[in-house]
């Protein structure tokens, strides 16, 4: 095993670029957690009270007295960053042989492919917790399920309205949920479903040929975003043949989330990083008893679910209640 010393390890800022800039396809865990950046490694949140925040205060003051004083109850969870990091080797022998262009091309390959893997862990631990109902404020199957997707057959269009309206009753308008998560299978039953169809495109035979997007399925139920989890994971032991499954598949999650992310706003679910150490950057490892260098990249987050109220989840559309 060969040990790297401090002259034999660098922060290669070009390769850094080239990572930064690089962004997986379908990555999903950002949009459900956003990123809030954190000055220290483990640190506690703010949880506020709903109640409190639509209680309606007396605000009339009499002359010369004191204007009446509110309280604002506040509890607070932890959150702890761990280190996820992975790294890829080059041989010296593919070193010596390439070109200095060459070398940086793969060595960028090997950069996005260890951020492939570790968006992929990322999407999987967010996928994890919502899709359990425990985690979430509330959760339901639909009282139809989705695969008959003819008209009257089943309602997916309620079904959501009705989850959006439940989360609404319990938090409050200010936290209406204004994005939809949408399971890979989930969202090909929904969008060829025959009611969505004509409620988009109207009645007629012309509708049942059209595509539905996310644009028109915002627009339909009132959100600022549509997302649909498309990555999948091998759930095969290594060295087997693969199994090939979605990391998100039948489940629909409506949630609040907000534009800007920060400690101090409510969200259904918040990423904390902490950017001191490793936070993508591309780390070059010299290590000669191995006759190659690492690539690595890395850093330290906590996904929590920070709200669970701005979330209902409806389980499995492909099943009835």
């Amino acid at each position: 095993m060969g040990y790297s010393t401090g002259k034999e390890l660098h922060v290669n800022m070009p390769l850094t670029n080239i990572a930064m800039a690089y962004q997986p396809k379908n990555n999903f865990g950002e949009l459900i957690a956003p990123i809030v950046t954190v000055q220290k490694q483990s640190d506690s949140y703010y949880i506020f009270s709903i109640a409190e925040a639509y209680a309606i205060e007396e605000d009339k003051r009499a002359p010369g007295t004191e204007a009446n004083r509110i309280t604002r109850s506040v509890s607070s969870g932890t959150y702890f960053c761990k280190n996820y990091a992975l790294k890829d080797n080059i041989p010296y022998e593919d070193i010596k042989n390439a070109d200095a262009g060459i070398l940086l091309m793969e060595r960028a390959a090997r950069a996005q492919y260890i951020k492939d893997k570790l968006y992929l862990n990322w999407n999987y631990r967010v996928g994890l917790q919502c899709s359990s109902g425990s985690n979430v404020g509330s959760y339901s199957g639909v009282a139809s399920n989705w695969s008959d997707g003819a008209t009257g057959k089943s309602d997916p269009y309620t079904d959501i309205e009705t989850a959006i309206e439940n989360v609404v009753g319990v938090v409050g308008s200010d936290y209406r949920p204004n994005r939809i998560i949408f399971g890979a299978t989930a969202w090909n039953l929904y969008r060829k479903h025959a009611d969505i169809r004509t409620l988009i495109y109207g009645d007629g035979a012309g509708a049942n040929g059209r595509i539905v997007t996310k644009e028109q399925v915002a627009a339909l139920h009132e959100v600022d975003q549509i997302i649909v989890a498309n990555p999948m994971y091998n759930s095969a032991k290594e060295g087997q043949t693969a199994s090939l499954s979605y990391v998100w598949n039948t489940d629909v999650l409506v949630y609040y989330a907000p534009m800007q992310a920060s400690k101090e706003k409510p969200s259904f679910m918040y990423s904390f990083r902490w950017p001191v150490v490793a936070n993508m950057q591309a780390e070059v490892h010299q290590l000669p008893l191995s006759k190659a260098e690492h690539v690595e990249l890395g850093y330290y987050q906590d996904e929590k679910i920070t709200a669970s109220t701005l979330g209902f989840l409806i389980t499995d559309v492909r099943s009835s209640v």
